[in-house]
């Protein structure tokens, strides 16, 4: 059986990933350069650049299409800069894969780099135009952070114990301090590593009362540990501890071979094989060995090999996921292994019990036009039998689409054992790159058509059945979402889109109801967005609106409208409001608790200081809601806006009750 599993271990492996995209430099006078970004996506609607030079702010720069269909950006810079970024669409986050150099992501990814100066020199160094320059990317270590610093005071908008009673309390107020340090490329030529210092994160309260108005600690011995803390010890008043490096990940790459290793918060690169995310984005935790097959050694007939092997223990156990992909034209073919033993502690014993196994196929083709793609899996657990109802899973898709994106259609059937897991992979109910709900089958039919060159119609179907398990929030059902695109230009004088769709569901199980509607019927919920560029050209550079309501909860619905105007000078500002309301069959404490108005003001400025590499100040003051990406209750706010579809993350209830001011300064390159 050792045998057969080693076997069947040296053959796992790895995804072909194919970039349609380019980034080209014009050193205009020796200081400035104009960077040119192009992507190639037939399909999309939209497409966006976000990076460091804009501080990461979603969604970012918006492309266009030129004359060839490319999407494209152009951006103005300085000789002296470097730039990270990704390509971005619809919550997509796109890695360049030909980028001029990379530098890891953090999150198991890596961005695409641009070393200005060092791009140059090469180009000059190759048209014979300057001196000859050394390999730009040999023996060279690139530093980074991720650094947030500011205040933040919270607030309550109504009673601890009566509810009925609005108003305005403080309940808090603090700094906030976050810092990870990055130094990551290569430490001798062919040897890359990446290095992350936790310097500090951590919270010190200035001033706070507990519920019985109990203040500790007060105003002024908070300022004085404040002002203490600072001048004497900042690192360890902010973090509440040394600092200490928590990330190792280093590698060998050459012509036949790449070797990769990694500890605690370093990520492998994430993976996704023909239709789910096989390999996730998690921790390396006790560390991960990792071989990859180099580019000379894919070459396998007309076709490209990719092969992985990565022994690890990562959860503490002796594990290993790895994987192989053959590619030949239109065709794919995929396979992966994951195991995880018992034994965490005596290597001899690794094999007495596997307590996990992922089997994952796939294969993917071209015919005709239509795009197919199935992934398979089949799980091995020691500790039960194997079942098909409970140890399989399957995907199939199919997709076609007409020129000219004039019609479209995706097919698919997906099932789901009832207790099918992924050591790696993304085990989640979403609707893409997942297993989805446990023991549950789902046939999707989508279809999309342009009856008009400036309107985009379409309609997502799902039928969820043959539910093994029906529960209160997981039955039978059939699932619509009717959309629009719209391009308004010619209507509005100006580059103007308009997106909308709606969200419905009927349950075929007459034992349940929506705990939102108390229906067999609920229309989930509903939204649009309004994109508008320069509607006052030189003042205002774009303004998004976003109206979105949420109705899939009990007790209370939440209708949002939040706006988000681009100024010159990369500043942006935004406003939101909130309206709250209880259902009709809603309790009368649910009602008195209601906190039905709520609104959002926020900004955001990238300061034009190179020398500190441009952070970004933000703030905002948020009243019973909260659109910006931040955990709920949490203090680690950002600058960006947060949405699933064009509602509102975190619920109904996010902020409730609750009001927040903070003002950061952030740092992220």
């Amino acid at each position: 059986m050792i045998k057969r599993l080693l076997a069947t271990m040296a053959l796992a492996l790895c995804v072909v990933a194919v970039s349609m995209a380019d980034v080209k430099i014009k050193n205009l006078d020796g200081t400035n350069v104009e960077i040119t970004f192009t992507f190639k996506d037939d399909a999309a609607s939209q497409m966006n650049v976000i990076g460091s030079f804009d501080g990461w702010t979603v969604p970012g720069e918006p492309m266009t299409r030129n004359a060839a269909g490319l999407w494209e950006f152009v951006l103005k810079a300085k000789v002296s800069d470097e730039i990270q970024y990704k390509f971005y669409n619809n919550g997509a986050w796109i890695f360049d894969f030909k980028a001029p150099d990379k530098k890891d992501d953090g999150f198991g990814g890596n961005n695409g780099l641009i070393v200005v100066a060092d791009l140059l020199a090469g180009a000059a160094a190759k048209s014979g135009s300057g001196a000859a320059a050394a390999d730009p990317f040999a023996s060279k270590l690139n530093f980074g952070m991720y650094t947030i610093l500011g205040s933040v005071s919270n607030f309550s908008t109504q009673g601890v114990v009566d509810k009925k009673t609005k108003g305005f309390e403080t309940d808090n107020t603090a700094v906030k301090g976050k810092a990870y340090w990055k130094i990551g490329g290569t430490l001798l030529p062919n040897v890359n590593a990446w290095f992350e210092m936790k310097a500090f994160d951590g919270v010190q309260s200035i001033w706070a009362q507990d519920s019985t108005g109990k203040v500790s600690p007060d105003a002024g011995t908070g300022i004085a540990q404040l002002i203490g803390g600072f001048l004497s010890n900042p690192v360890t008043y902010l973090g509440g501890g040394q600092p200490y490096l928590n990330s190792v990940k280093t590698g060998l790459t050459t012509p036949y071979v790449i070797w990769e290793t990694g500890y605690g918060y370093a990520k492998p690169t994430k993976r996704t094989a023909i239709l789910w995310e096989t390999l996730q984005d998690q921790d390396g935790g006790n560390g991960y060995m990792r071989f990859d097959l180099g580019p000379e050694l894919q070459k396998v007939g007309s076709g490209k090999l990719e092969l992985t092997l990565a022994p690890n223990r990562m959860g503490g156990n002796y594990a290993f996921f790895g994987w192989a992909d053959y590619a030949v034209g239109d065709y794919k073919v995929d396979f992966q292994y994951d195991v995880k033993s018992a034994e965490s502690a005596t290597l001899s014993k690794i094999f007495d019990k596997l307590y996990h196994q992922d089997f994952i196929l796939g294969a993917a083709a071209k015919v005709a036009g239509l795009d197919l793609k199935a992934q398979g899996l089949v799980n091995l657990f020691s500790e039960s039998t194997f079942a098909p109802e409970t140890n399989l899973a399957g995907d199939f898709k199919a997709i076609w689409s007409l020129p000219g994106d004039k019609f479209g259609i995706t097919a698919g059937y997906r099932y789901t054992g009832s207790a099918v897991a992924t050591l790696y992979g993304d085990n989640d109910s979403g609707e893409s790159d997942t297993l989805g709900d446990a023991g549950t089958q789902r046939a999707i039919l989508n279809l999309f058509g342009k009856p008009l060159a400036d309107l985009k119609l379409g309609v997502d179907l799902r039928l969820r059945y043959f539910v093994l398990n029906p529960t209160a929030t997981l039955a039978d059902e059939l699932y619509s979402k009717p959309w629009i695109e719209a391009n308004l230009s010619s209507l509005m004088g100006r580059k103007s889109t308009l997106n909308a769709y709606v969200k419905l569901g009927y349950l075929l199980d007459p034992n349940f109801v929506y705990v939102s509607d108390k229906a067999v019927f609920n229309a989930q919920e509903a939204g649009a967005k309004l994109s508008v560029a320069e509607p006052l050209p030189g003042t205002i550079l774009n303004v998004d609106t976003w109206l979105g309501f949420n109705n899939s909860e009990a007790d209370r619905t939440l209708t949002t409208l939040v706006t988000q105007i681009k100024l010159p000078k990369d500043r942006y500002a935004e406003i939101g409001l909130g309206l709250r309301l209880p259902r009709s069959y809603a309790s009368q404490a649910i009602i008195d608790a209601n906190n039905p108005f709520a609104f959002s003001l926020g900004g955001s400025w990238m300061l034009p200081i190179a020398e500190i590499k441009k952070p970004v100040l933000f703030g905002a003051f948020v009243w019973n809601m909260d659109p910006y990406d931040i955990t709920n209750g949490s203090n680690d706010a950002t600058a960006s806006l947060n949405f699933t579809d064009y509602i509102v993350n975190g619920g109904v209830g996010k902020r409730d009750g609750k009001a927040q001011f903070r003002l950061m300064l952030k740092w992220d390159f």
